[in-house]
């Protein structure tokens, strides 16, 4: 019986292809084994025109290919692979060198375990402490279109306690020295025994008179001539009355601070070693601080008279006195709970915020490196503190000349 072939069409996206029976033979003919499977003559025409269309197909896309488009795609995979090659290369390198760098660090660090690097200093050089120590002086001018010198001479005006006012009427004076140094007129209106911070937050004359002679109520003197309570004070004094607080009123009160040029404020560290509160937290001009008095009175003065210079000067270093008599730093014994640095610290921050000049006494004239030096207790400068006093406010004095 004769078996007829089938043809089966599976439904696919791939185009039909010519499949060629291996079991023809090198003639085209089917071999003895197939003799008795005939496919159908219009079938296998058929299959053999489409095959023949295909490959007419083929050959014309690839001879109409563009030979220099297969080149240059050709050349970018080359390029693609080569710059790929090259990147992997530089990685690996790249991390084969950490790698050693670090393997080496680690080798050296244990070779030279307990090492000790040679020291080029020489102990028995001569050598300046005081080299080491950061001062902080800030030296500010009053703006050009505010200054004001109607008759040519430098007139200035110094408040503060002992270290202006120790020694005043001596040759050795800090004030007396300044004026042989420059050429300027100099007020000295400083008071003994006087203090930066008030003892209390109003005048009370019954309990301290000498409190009328805290910075911010001399202040009221200079900038609103507040006069009643010293008239109170000396009242209450009787014959009393210091004669520097006697002529710090007299001159405050009468001096026209318009032809006056600069105004320095230094105070020593009495507030400090007295333990008057350095600040407070909820009234930053609270006049019962050492903070809070000159905030108030520097407020006061730039409000005042915008034209004079101001210049702050921190305290010199001083050392506080325990019960037996003994010097204890005082940057280790702690007043209201702070240091001396710290006071002369929370100057300094004042002085920038008001735009006015800080000369730094506490490191860059008397520090704790010197203080046997200059000091002929453990807070009253002697003959060569005064001096070296004097020095550094004329120093200030005339920065900007």
């Amino acid at each position: 019986m004769q078996h007829k072939s089938t043809v089966t069409h599976r439904k696919t996206h791939i185009p039909d292809v010519e499949i060629i029976d291996l079991d023809l033979d090198a003639a085209g003919f089917p071999g003895s084994n197939d003799m008795d499977t005939v496919t159908d003559e219009t079938s296998a025409k058929s299959s053999a025109d489409t095959s023949e269309d295909d490959r007419e197909n083929s050959l014309s896309e690839v001879c109409c290919e563009d030979p220099d488009d297969s080149q240059e795609d050709s050349e970018d995979a080359d390029s693609g692979r080569s710059g790929s090659f090259f990147s992997r290369n530089i990685l690996h390198i790249a991390f084969v060198l950490v790698v050693a760098l670090c393997v080496g660090l680690v080798i050296f660090r244990f070779s030279n375990w307990g090492t000790r690097v040679p020291s080029f200093f020489d102990p028995d050089a001569d050598f300046d402490d005081n080299e080491l120590i950061e001062v902080l002086d800030n030296m500010i001018n009053v703006p050009a279109d505010q200054r004001q010198d109607a008759d040519g001479v430098r007139t200035v005006v110094v408040l503060g306690n002992s270290p202006f006012s120790d020694e005043r009427n001596s040759a050795d004076g800090v004030i007396n020295l300044v004026s042989r140094m420059t050429d300027a007129a100099i007020y000295n209106c400083s008071v003994a025994n006087s203090h930066l911070a008030a003892a209390r937050e109003t005048f009370l004359v019954e309990e301290d008179p000498m409190d009328a002679f805290n910075l911010y109520w001399l202040t009221t003197l200079i900038t609103l001539q507040n006069t009643e309570i010293y008239e109170t004070a000396f009242d209450a004094m009787g014959d009393a009355v210091p004669a520097d607080a006697r002529y710090a009123y007299d001159t405050l009160s009468t001096l026209d601070f318009q032809n006056v040029d600069v105004l320095a404020i230094m105070y020593d560290a009495s507030d400090y070693l007295e333990e008057r509160p350095l600040y407070n937290m909820l009234n930053t001009t609270d006049i019962q601080t050492f903070a809070g008095n000159m905030d108030a009175s520097l407020e006061l003065l730039r409000n005042a008279f915008p034209h004079i210079r101001i210049i702050v000067m921190s305290p010199t270093y001083a050392y506080y006195v325990d019960e037996n008599g003994e010097y204890i730093s005082s940057d280790i014994h702690k007043a209201a709970g702070f240091s001396l640095s710290t006071y002369a610290g929370n100057l300094e921050q004042i002085a920038y915020l008001h735009s006015v000049s800080y000369l730094d006494n506490i490191y860059g004239t008397v520090n704790e490196e010197n203080a046997a030096d200059y000091l002929e207790d453990n807070l009253h400068l002697n003959a060569a503190g005064r001096k070296r006093l004097a020095e550094r406010f004329v120093y200030a004095l005339e920065y900007f000349d």
